[in-house]
């Protein structure tokens, strides 16, 4: 380690420096400091005398990015357009959301007193299960064979 001292280049205090490198600043806090100071100059317009900021500073105003235009509005409406069709094409007829005839249909068949479950089996004698609404049970009815 050295014992040559150093001036900090935030403070202008002298120091002797905590790592092998020569260092800028005395410490941490007056590094952190000088970097805000430097970002925060950088980032503000400079203004003189007249109140008018510099040629070639960053004003507040609109940048070309922040401006609406004509065409990107176009733009965004033909790819909300062509994402929707895409949507609706690959989509399964399972997976789409019910519309006013599905609701309605599943209606007119709830409204029905017998409605035929598929998913058990039929007894020994051949008789198929059917749900009750009316008295929310399972009843079996013999059914005749449309053929004969």
């Amino acid at each position: 380690m050295e014992n040559h001292k150093y001036t900090c280049h935030y403070c202008f205090k002298e120091y002797v420096p905590n790592r092998r490198r020569v260092q800028k600043y005395c410490s941490s806090t007056c590094r952190v400091k000088a970097h805000y100071l430097r970002n925060k100059t950088q980032n503000k317009p400079v203004k003189t005398n007249t109140g008018l900021a510099k040629p070639g500073t960053k004003t507040d105003g609109p940048t070309k990015i922040d401006k609406l235009s004509l065409s990107g509005v176009g733009n965004a409406a033909i790819a909300n357009v062509a994402t929707d069709l895409l949507k609706k094409l690959l989509t399964k007829e399972d997976n789409k959301p019910a519309t006013r005839g599905d609701i309605k249909a599943l209606l007119g068949k709830v409204k029905e007193r017998y409605i035929k479950i598929n998913n058990m089996p039929r007894r020994q004698d051949g008789s198929q299960p059917f749900f009750d609404n009316v008295e929310q049970k399972v009843v079996y009815f013999k059914m005749k064979p449309l053929w004969s």
